[in-house]
């Protein structure tokens, strides 16, 4: 406060008089602005404003121009309400007033200090997201505009499950997330003011254990121990194929007493259902020593498709048998082999697989009574496998080695009432690979990993089924010597399958069928339709088949 002083002089004796000098609203006095709190006030307005001085009794406050309310004052202390503003600093002016009959020197004398009107801010630009284990690093760009007031933080919130972070500055790290969970994550702004407006959304990630070879072959194991026990089931599959067919013809020469030479003896068949494609087939030539012993060259062909997962499989096998009537009523057989296989990788992952490996055996084929017979098999085998498939992210290349076995036998027979045939069978096989531990090499993220693995276990099929077949012939003749054949069978089936789990499913089916001959007896055809109800699903198929001897 400002004080006027007064010299006052009385004979011979003089002295100073001091006493404060009120502010008056006649305009003697000049305001005068020592602080201003706050200094800062939202756009909307309605900010109490304490304004601190001198020579303030009298005075009129404008923000920018635009009068202030609820004023109230005194000479050293204004409060008034701020109005509504723009954006930005603005002149708060303390006038002395010019009217009320003022006549003083500083009458309408004006000063002023800085006020800053703010709102919230814009929304943050160029989210970006990159996934780590159980978090993400998302970085962006402050926003132009911070509302007039400094920003005092971000927050970053996860879509879904809006899980939230916050900092200062970018990048902030979200942590708290699945992995294996895609994310988008937006950000948004604070100041004084409020929180503003949400970015766009940053691009996708999944959080996941660290980004490397191993981590993503980790993340993907039960997709490759499925392309492993797939391959598995696919070769054990074709091998149990390939044996029956071999003792099917082992039987067909036992009853027939074949024994002169056949230069080549090629069969095939088509088979195409709703959901699978396969053709398979068999080539034989057989020569006969003095001793008895017949050597025979044995071998078969098997190509799938499978509609539903776009696999497919090509599978070629060869053997060199001798075989031997070491009674009356007994054949046995010896045989060494070879098989060829290609196979592709559908799925998640794709790529394709070469295998190649060797099987040694046994078969033999048993009259048990008249027309009631008893066969069988056994084999061992080993493959050498070559694997590559890649999902986009992981590349993977694999040699491993897979041993098998295979078993099987069947007892059937042949009752032959006037004008028919029944020729029932009771067939039952088994047949297990071994992967056991696969190694392999992983490429992904530029990073290459060579001591990737895992353990694939083992693969077991097993199938009982039987099937009774009605053979009727249609020209007249007995059914060995027909030429025209109708043949219908209903049939029974029970399979188990073991990987990681077993699966057993047991059903019915019935098939029917027209066979064929040339009357040289050089070729045979077949064409069947087959339909088969197992484990709540109906499975109809045709067959098509073509037997030629040269």
């Amino acid at each position: 406060m400002r004080k006027a002083a007064l010299l006052v002089v009385a004979t011979g004796l003089s002295f100073l008089v001091s006493f404060p000098a009120f502010a008056s609203c006649n305009g003697n006095n000049i305001p005068e602005i020592t602080s201003i709190s706050p200094s800062s006030g939202p756009v909307a307005g309605g900010s109490v404003v304490t304004i601190t001085g001198t020579g303030l009794g009298c005075v009129i406050v404008t923000f920018g121009g635009t009068a202030a309310t609820n004023v109230t004052s005194d000479s050293t202390i204004v409060t008034a309400t701020s109005p509504t503003g723009s954006l930005g600093p603005v002149n708060l002016t303390l006038t002395n007033p010019t009217d009320g009959g003022a006549t003083g020197i500083y009458m309408g004398m004006s000063t002023y200090g800085v006020f800053t009107y703010y709102t919230i801010p814009g929304a943050p630009t160029n989210a970006a997201a990159a996934a780590g284990d159980t978090q993400a690093n998302v970085s962006f760009t402050a926003p132009v505009s911070t509302g007039g007031s400094a920003i005092t933080g971000y927050t970053v919130t996860s879509s879904p499950g809006n899980v939230t972070a916050t900092g200062t500055t970018s990048p902030i790290t979200v942590t708290g997330l699945t992995n294996g969970q895609a994310y988008t994550f937006t950000v948004t702004a604070t100041n004084i003011a409020g929180t503003g407006q949400a970015s766009a959304a940053s691009n996708t990630v999944t959080p996941a254990l660290t980004a490397t070879p191993a981590s993503e072959f980790t993340a993907n194991s039960e997709a490759i121990h499925q392309t492993l026990t797939d391959n598995a089931t696919s070769g054990l599959t074709s091998a149990l194929s390939a044996n029956q067919a071999m003792v099917q013809d082992a039987k067909g020469r036992f009853t027939a007493g074949a024994d002169q030479d056949v230069a080549m003896d090629v069969d095939g068949s088509l088979d195409a259902n709703p959901v699978n494609l396969s053709t398979m087939g068999t080539f034989f030539g057989q020569s006969v020593n003095g001793n008895g012993t017949r050597q025979l060259i044995f071998g078969s062909f098997d190509v799938q498709h499978d509609d539903i997962s776009g696999a497919s499989s090509a599978t070629l096998s060869g053997k060199m048998a001798w075989e031997k009537m070491v009674s009356e009523n007994t054949l046995l057989g010896y045989f060494i082999g070879g098989d060829l296989g290609q196979s592709t990788v559908a799925g998640s992952f794709t790529g394709d697989q070469d295998h190649l490996g060797v099987t040694a055996g046994g078969y033999g084929v048993h009259e048990m009574a008249k027309q009631l017979y008893l066969d069988g098999f056994v084999s061992v085998g080993a493959g050498r496998n070559n694997l590559t498939m890649d999902d986009g992210v992981l590349a993977l290349e694999s040699d491993y080695t897979t041993r098998s076995a295979t078993f099987g036998m069947s007892v059937s027979g042949v009752i032959g009432p006037q004008g028919y045939e029944i020729w029932p069978e009771l067939a039952l096989t088994v047949g297990r690979t071994w992967i056991d531990n696969v190694a392999f090499t992983g490429t992904a993220y530029g990073t290459t990993d060579d001591a990737l693995s895992l353990d694939a276990g083992m693969v077991t099929l097993a199938n009982l089924t039987f099937r009774p077949e009605f053979r009727v012939p249609l020209d007249g003749m007995a059914v060995s010597k027909s030429l025209r054949l109708i043949t219908l069978a209903p049939r029974l089936i029970c399979q188990q399958t073991t990987t990681t789990t077993t699966a057993q499913t047991c059903g019915g089916g019935a098939e029917i069928g027209l066979q064929t001959h040339s009357g040289d007896g050089m070729t045979t055809g077949t064409a069947q339709i087959m339909s088969d109800w197992i484990d709540g699903q109906t499975r109809t198929s045709g067959q098509l088949s073509v037997e030629m001897r040269f």
